[in-house]
């Protein structure tokens, strides 16, 4: 059996799009899906309509929609802040019935394919606990990223000879039963294989928005289990156009509704990096100094906040 794992498609169509076309190509027809499918992409509809379109699936809900069921009942004459702008819009253009599907999935998933057990779940801490996975951490490539690093492939490597080398992690794998886990969550494609215990790790990477350091493509992961019961694990990446799916963004309502938020996942395309943990980090500093503490921050401080810190970032560029 043969299956692609895909996660955290964050409203980008185009991206899914290009993915299960690559899957088709592949011919695997059997999908899990691993949580995270709206905010942060404009076509939220769009990417729920097509994964209820395919017929073998197992498909298990993210934190992400945890954003929109907290919106439920609200009084959307308070949606005045800045912050929560985004979640704010996907409420709002979000089909009543695609959001029922949504907040109707579980958070977990287990089944079995010739013989072997499969895990599914959003975080990686629902099997692990709070180990820091090192190599699933999009925030620590983005600082080692700053490090004279010329291939992200060599980060990625580096990351796993660490894992390898923790006698935490290892202890932390060792008490898990045989079987696969795969998880998302993290925005970086990665995986783990223990042949002798018989467990396997799968990180397929954000397919909307990879954080991995790797540019000009989109991930998922393609998990073939024989009938014998040997498994196989491949890393895919399929080429992508980030710049035109910018400029399609850019001709939406998200980006007039959520200008701020949709400009910071713009640099977060283009470089395949990191932004969003550094300019909410940013934004909290910047509110604290001019003694704002009002959360979600109001329009005025996430406003002006982005136009520091933006420029920051411009200004680090021509050095």
């Amino acid at each position: 059996m043969k299956y692609a794992v895909i996660s955290d498609i964050h409203g980008n169509y185009p991206a899914l799009k290009a993915v299960l076309q690559d899957a088709e190509n592949q011919e695997i027809s059997h999908f899990i899906f691993a949580g995270d499918y709206c905010i942060s992409g404009p076509w939220p509809d769009e990417c729920i309509a097509e994964i209820r379109s395919i017929k073998e699936k197992h498909v298990i809900r993210g934190n992400e929609e945890k954003y929109l069921e907290n919106l439920i009942g609200k009084d959307q004459s308070l949606w005045t802040d800045g912050q929560m702008q985004i979640s704010y819009w996907c409420y709002k253009n979000i089909s009543s019935d695609h959001l029922d599907y949504l907040l109707g999935l579980p958070h977990k998933d287990e089944f079995e394919s010739n013989g072997i057990t499969i895990h599914v779940a959003h975080s990686s801490m629902d099997f692990l606990g709070t180990y820091p996975f090192y190599t699933w951490n999009s925030v620590t490539v983005a600082e080692r990223n700053r490090q004279p690093y010329s291939d992200p492939g060599a980060i990625l490597a580096d990351m796993k000879k660490e894992m390898d080398q923790d006698s935490s992690f290892k202890e932390a794998v060792d008490k898990l039963e045989r079987g696969i886990y795969i998880f998302g969550h993290s925005h970086v494609q990665s995986s783990y294989m223990d042949r002798d215990k018989g467990i396997y790790l799968i990180n397929p990477g954000s397919c909307g928005l990879p954080l991995d350091g790797i540019r000009g493509n989109v991930p998922y992961t393609i998990l073939e289990i024989s009938d014998e019961g040997q498994v196989s694990i491949e890393e895919k990446r399929v080429p992508f156009d980030k710049e035109r799916y910018i400029n399609e963004v850019m001709l939406t309502s998200q980006f007039k509704e959520a200008n701020i938020w949709s400009r910071v996942i713009f640099r977060e395309q283009i470089t395949a990096l990191e932004h969003m943990y550094f300019f909410l980090a940013f934004v909290e500093q910047y509110s604290k100094d001019i003694g704002d503490f009002r959360r979600p921050y109001c329009l005025e401080t996430w406003e002006r906040a982005f136009e520091l810190w933006d420029q920051k970032l411009e200004d680090q560029k021509l050095k």
